[in-house]
């Protein structure tokens, strides 16, 4: 049973720590700000539920940076029409942007990361940790 802790463990940590930066801007909308302008709807179907995502241009308020082929988080079937804009982030996260407001995906991430962090402390106590103290199976004496 430790073992598969400690290899859940590890594949959590891998998993989501690498990612908690993106996760922190994310949460905070940390990045240039902007205009999303919408080309086009993007669905993906599975387990017998859509989800759908607006696809289209990002490009900063300053000029500075410049996306194509970027999907705004959180922009269902029913938030655009193509070639609307709306005001948005771009965090560094590849191929997304995010609304201005900022996001709740990182809690996710935290999360994974929490339980990793608990699982591999829980692997460490058990086999790192001092032995359990032997108790006397003799009844005590009246």
């Amino acid at each position: 049973m430790s073992l598969l802790l400690l290899l859940l463990g590890v594949l959590l940590f891998w998993l989501t720590v690498p990612n908690l930066g993106d996760a922190a801007r994310t949460a905070t909308a940390d990045g240039p700000l902007g205009t999303f302008t919408a080309t086009r709807l993007v669905c993906a179907g599975h387990a017998g539920h859509t989800t759908c995502e607006w696809l289209g241009t990002f490009r900063s308020t300053d000029g500075t940076v410049d996306l194509g082929n970027v999907k705004l988080y959180g922009s269902d079937r029913d938030a655009f029409e193509a070639g609307r804009t709306a005001p948005a982030v771009d965090v560094g996260n590849p191929g997304r942007v995010y609304d201005p407001a900022g996001s709740y995906t990182w809690i996710v991430t935290v999360g994974l990361a929490v339980l990793s962090y608990a699982l591999l402390i829980t692997v460490a106590r058990r086999h790192l940790g001092p032995p359990p103290r032997a108790t006397s199976a003799l009844p005590a004496a009246s």
